[in-house]
């Protein structure tokens, strides 16, 4: 997931590299779901040699139509809300962790700088 924000885009918003990697999701999801059935004509395909698109067809078949199964958009816009929760949850952590580093610089600013007003008056003490 590309993590660079885009500034004034909704987080809604998806990048063309974004929607690539929706894309690709959904892709790698697809072949998944229907291992299968891809696994079942790699097997014939190996056992039939060249002679693969004729004794292959039912395999071929089953395979072809899980996959275009998977090819209706509900199943890309699925992948693309899961993408836009993930770039959420990543956002809200982020902003988490910026949050207590800035807590942690302010508290040694704090401590840093009565510190050096100590330092200071105790010198002026001093003189």
């Amino acid at each position: 997931m590309d993590r660079k924000r885009i500034e004034g885009l909704p987080v809604w918003m998806l990048t063309p590299k974004e929607e690539k990697e929706v894309f690709e999701n959904w892709r790698k999801n697809t072949w998944k779901y229907c291992d299968e059935y891809v696994g079942a004509f790699s097997k014939c395909e190996q056992a039939a040699g060249y002679t693969v698109w004729f004794k292959c067809r039912k395999e071929s078949k089953a395979m072809r139509e899980c996959i275009r199964e998977r090819q209706n958009s509900k199943f890309v816009d699925e992948e693309r809300d899961k993408y836009i929760e993930d770039k959420i949850k990543f956002l809200k952590a982020k902003e988490q962790a910026d949050e207590i580093e800035k807590q942690k610089n302010e508290k040694n600013e704090k401590n840093s700088d009565s510190g050096f007003k100590f330092w200071s008056s105790s010198k002026k003490a001093e003189d």
